[in-house]
């Protein structure tokens, strides 16, 4: 239980400051715990951090693994985009270890001056569904399956910028409703 606590509390802070601008202190703080407990789960700040995107490369592979399994099983390939997509940004606004995770990743990634394995493997998953539809004829070929991953990510990441504190809609209801827009435009037969 112990151990729970420290990681949802970690994930908390991370999620919120990214590595560098979360200490332990405020972790201890957020559980109400001694440095000594926390110690006695976690050696260090990048020991709870690893944790955290260790569990998050899991999950994510997963979902993409799970997203390009049903499109070989069902040959729909625009359905099992929608729900790829929402479904991330759904972890993404909800579920706090998850979203730390991704924060990690994308602020190392940032530190490093590298692009964010995550999302080269999103935009590689979203490249095979696109050109599975293309192969189905329920996309439309005028443009490539790369141009159109790219576009589809940038959709995902983008949405939570984009939604403020006022909004009434999270990020995964603007990823649903922008697909809404996008989906008809990207629907088609073989020769469009």
């Amino acid at each position: 239980m112990t151990y729970d606590l420290v990681l949802g509390a970690a994930a908390a802070e991370f999620a919120l400051h990214g590595f560098a601008g979360t200490n332990l202190a405020d972790i201890t703080a957020r559980t109400g715990l001694t440095k000594g407990a926390l110690y006695g789960h976690f050696s260090s700040k990048a020991d709870l951090a690893g944790e955290l995107t260790r569990s998050f490369e899991a999950a994510w592979a997963d979902a993409l693994a799970t997203a390009a399994g049903e499109a070989e099983e069902s040959g729909a390939a625009l359905p099992t985009l929608r729900r790829l997509l929402v479904g991330l940004a759904r972890r993404v606004y909800e579920d706090v270890p998850f979203a730390a995770g991704l924060r990690l990743v994308m602020d190392t990634a940032l530190a490093e001056g590298t692009s964010p394995a995550p999302l080269g493997e999103l935009c590689r998953v979203v490249a095979l569904l696109v050109r599975k539809g293309q192969e189905e004829g329920s996309v439309r070929t005028a443009h490539s399956a790369d141009l159109l991953a790219r576009l589809v990510v940038a959709l995902l990441v983008g949405a939570p910028a984009v939604v403020t504190a006022t909004d009434a809609t999270g990020p995964a209801e603007l990823v649903s409703e922008v697909w809404d827009l996008l989906e008809p435009a990207l629907s088609g037969s073989r020769g469009d």
